[in-house]
């Protein structure tokens, strides 16, 4: 015999199956909602975060800029300032070597027989103008500027006689280069 159930049981079954689908759906869906809530709130905190190091950071750099700058203006002066040591440097130790120049171009001049009129120094250089009683005298004033410690060299520009008192002496001109770093 054939039997037949009239009871609707399996759309109950059927029914429930899509409530449970339903809620299982819902329930996902709101989770997933939550964690892309959850994650966007992550991000925007980072971000805002992030920006916030960002503007430190470039404060930061500000005042690092600031600071570099006068680091920089310090150094020149302390460039500045070395260059003007230097020359004081050099002008202290050059300080007395035109007194010792002159002093020994003094040393140099033969007694009663040469007499020094002008010393002009430029430089490497310099002229000597003065009277002697002849020419040995100027040639023996040359011989002992030659050996000067100072004195690199001589040249005889003029000589020439001319006459001072009633007496003849010879008027003369030297060039003589100076020796360096003495």
């Amino acid at each position: 015999m054939i039997r037949i159930n009239l009871l609707p049981y399996h759309e109950k079954a059927k029914k429930e199956s899509q409530a449970k689908q339903i809620i299982i759906i819902a329930g996902s869906l709101i989770i997933f909602l939550l964690i892309v809530g959850a994650v966007h709130f992550w991000i925007t905190v980072s971000v805002s975060s992030l920006e916030k190091e960002v503007k430190a950071k470039e404060e930061r750099i500000v005042v690092l800029k600031k600071i570099i700058g006068e680091v920089e203006q310090i150094r020149n002066e302390k460039r500045v300032l070395e260059r003007k040591l230097g020359v004081i440097q050099n002008l202290e130790k050059s300080r007395d070597y035109p007194v010792r120049l002159f002093a020994d171009v003094a040393s140099q001049v033969p007694t009663k027989d040469v007499w020094l009129e002008k010393l002009t120094q430029s430089g490497q250089s310099l002229a000597v103008e003065g009277r002697a009683r002849d020419n040995f005298a100027v040639v023996r004033f040359i011989k002992n500027m030659e050996v000067s410690m100072y004195i690199q060299s001589v040249e005889l520009v003029s000589s020439k006689q001319t006459e001072v008192s009633g007496m003849k002496l010879q008027q003369f001109v030297l060039s003589c280069v100076l020796k360096s770093g003495v």
